[in-house]
């Protein structure tokens, strides 16, 4: 028998099936759009998601019925999504994407006037921002009140997917630790903070544990190819399962996921709320399982913007490996600002526009691809130096995602970070992190460690000494930019935005 983790992103969903040892079967992915409605707006279309959610269970458990079919199913969905929902579950809008979705500055700084920041931290663990899920919501009550009167709950994807499964929706403690919705101390509902804002408590779904069973298909399951009785685990927050899918579970250890943004997901087994955390706006997350809890940092455009750059100004059928084979060794004299939706942690100023500084008349597209990709990892050496100030030292990086499989990045990153970098031979941790939690909710594993032997290293890449010193100058002027450049925002849309930081 299989375990299959199903892993929701921003820009598509997988599938994947694995054996008991953590070896993989069969896998499927579909990929959607995110639609843009009007400056500052991300959503996601429900019934697209859940077509493609179809389509990859469906593919991956025909694929392994005949010999190892599937006996339980994790879910990793993407953070921070708003959908509101009628009596009926039915949806009465898109989902509202997380850090891409810019529409509730204002409603965020209301809350932080009313509430304190500071003190919505101490209770929820999560830094307030327009992303969190609270003031999304009061911005539909304000601009769309007919909307907001007429939904029965504010649901994310992960209950989304249980009602479609024909199972009692829930939101694990993971990713309710990312919306602002939860009580971090008593893992229950952020009650306190709902009637500040005015908001009815039992519009938002119970709460749950990562890998308890919320129920078994029955004839849903023919639907999606799969056997009556499958069981379904409630699942997690797409970083921490996929910190958890690289075996990322000691201090001193992140993941890095390296896909449409590039997260940093570190581990820590003490509940920390410190002013530094807060100031890196990194918050604090329950654990997928009791006993730890974990942080976030991310770059809000990593494969997006070297999707934009090969699109745009390289030669597109040529592949990421090949072009980066091809660029010069050491330091490039530019400097990009991956700043394409906004700058990620820990300076978080979603208004702020990515720039390239250094242009002449002899440059070329490898040279800006070279600066985008230096970019984005001085931005990863940036958030590691934040989380050591928050007593977080991180030791050593396990890299997933698609964009971990091209060795001279990921030797670029190891050089500019200074850290030794890991590559797990399977590079889909969120679905390998899914699958464990549904292992986990059947008793097919009994421990987090276990996850350990099921995760393999591919290479380990370590910093080489005179390629990390080179790039010691370079990154003291990217930080110079950075502080000059801070504030600058070229679509005169920026509010006062609660959580930025100067660096």
């Amino acid at each position: 028998m299989s375990l299959m983790g199903l892993d929701i992103g921003t820009s598509g969903c997988k599938a994947a099936a694995f054996d008991a040892g953590g070896h993989l079967l069969a896998s499927d992915y579909r990929g959607y759009e995110a639609v843009y409605p009007a400056l500052g707006l991300a959503e996601l279309d429900v019934e697209e998601i859940w077509q493609a959610v179809r389509r990859v269970i469906c593919t991956t458990s025909a694929a392994v019925q005949a010999r190892d079919p599937v006996e339980a199913v994790g879910i990793s969905t993407l953070g921070d999504s708003l959908t509101l929902l009628d009596d009926a579950g039915r949806p009465l809008t898109r989902t509202v994407l997380g850090a891409a979705d810019r529409r509730a500055m204002a409603q965020a700084l209301w809350l932080q006037e009313r509430c304190g920041r500071d003190r919505l931290f101490a209770l929820t663990g999560a830094p307030l921002h327009a992303f969190c899920v609270i003031p999304k919501i009061l911005w539909f009550r304000e601009h769309k009140p007919d909307l907001f009167k007429r939904a029965a709950k504010f649901a994310g994807l992960q209950e989304i997917v249980h009602m479609r499964l024909g199972l009692p929706p829930a939101m694990d403690h993971s990713l309710a630790g990312r919306t602002m919705l939860l009580d971090i101390h008593s893992l229950t509902p952020a009650k306190r903070l709902y009637a500040e804002a005015g908001l009815d408590a039992s519009k938002f779904f119970p709460l749950s544990t990562a890998a308890k069973v919320v129920g078994v298909l029955d004839r849903e399951a023919a639907d999606l190819g799969l056997r009556q009785g499958v069981s379904v685990v409630t699942g997690g927050f797409d970083q921490s399962c996929c910190a958890l899918g690289a075996g990322v579970v000691r201090e001193g250890e992140a993941a890095l996921t390296v896909g449409t943004l590039e997260a940093i997901t570190p581990v820590f087994h003490d509940l920390s709320l410190g002013p530094e955390l807060l100031s890196g706006n990194h918050g604090c997350i329950p654990g997928l399982v009791s006993g730890y809890y974990t942080s976030l940092a991310y770059v809000t455009t990593s494969g997006s913007a070297i999707k934009w750059c090969h699109e745009h100004l390289c030669c597109p059928e040529t592949g990421l490996d090949e072009l980066v084979a091809r660029l010069s060794d050491g330091p490039s004299t530019l400097y990009a600002l991956p700043y394409f939706a906004g700058s990620g942690t820990p300076w978080l100023d979603i208004a702020q526009s990515g720039m390239i500084f250094g242009l002449k008349l002899d440059t070329d597209s490898s040279q800006i691809m070279k600066a985008i990709l230096e970019g984005i990892s001085y931005e990863i050496r940036l958030n590691v130096d934040s989380f050591r100030r928050a007593s977080i030292p991180i030791k050593l990086l396990r890299a997933t995602g698609g964009g971990a499989r091209s060795d001279p990045w990921m030797q670029m990153k190891a050089d500019i970070v200074g850290l030794p970098i890991e590559r797990n031979l399977v590079t889909e941790a969120g679905c390998l992190g899914a699958a464990f939690l549904a292992g986990l909710g059947v008793g097919r594993y009994s421990a987090l460690d276990d996850i350990t032997p099921l995760v393999a290293v591919d290479r380990v890449f370590e910093p080489h000494p005179a390629s990390a010193r080179s790039y010691e100058a370079p990154y003291a002027t990217y930080l110079d930019i950075r502080r000059r450049i801070e504030g600058l925002d070229l679509h005169t849309m920026r509010a006062e935005i609660p959580g930025k930081v100067p660096s």
